[in-house]
This record gives C-alpha cells, sequence and structure tokens, in this order.
C-alpha cells in the first residue's frame, strides 16, 4: 500500500508505505502532528480507486492506494 498527501496546490508524495488500517492511521496521526496541525475528525471515502481521506482541511487530504473501503472499514483488520 502507499499512504499519499496531497498538499494545497494538489501535488502529491508518498510518505509511507503502510501494511495495515492501523499503520495507516498511525502514518497520518505522526505527519500532522511533524506539521502541528490538530484534526479533530477523520472522514474517509473512496474516490477514484483509491481511499480518500479528510482530516480537517480545506484543501489538504490523504490518500491510500492498495485497500478498499470496505476492506478499511472491516472490523479487526
Amino acid at each position: 500500500m502507499r499512504l499519499i498527501f496531497q498538499n494545497s496546490k494538489g501535488e502529491e508524495r508518498v510518505i509511507a508505505e503502510p501494511t495495515n488500517k492501523e499503520e495507516v492511521t498511525k502514518e497520518i496521526n505522526k505527519f500532522i502532528a511533524n506539521h502541528n496541525f490538530k484534526s479533530y475528525y477523520t472522514r474517509v471515502w473512496e474516490e477514484n480507486g483509491r481511499l480518500k481521506f479528510d482530516v480537517g482541511s480545506w484543501s489538504e487530504f490523504f490518500f491510500l492506494e492498495g485497500m478498499t473501503y470496505e476492506e478499511f472499514t472491516k472490523k479487526g483488520t
């Protein structure tokens, strides 16, 4: 899997290669903490064949390639 950060200019870069849901969450939280951002919620949905994460920024998002929405939201994974 590839976890991608998209900045406010639409530029994307890979920030991690997690192997499970817990690592995805950990890497997103680590990234936003390192950039002095506080997230009060996370919304996730599938868009164009990858997961899109909204963590409260108006213009910056995270994307996950290699896992479906059903896999991500399944209990115990």
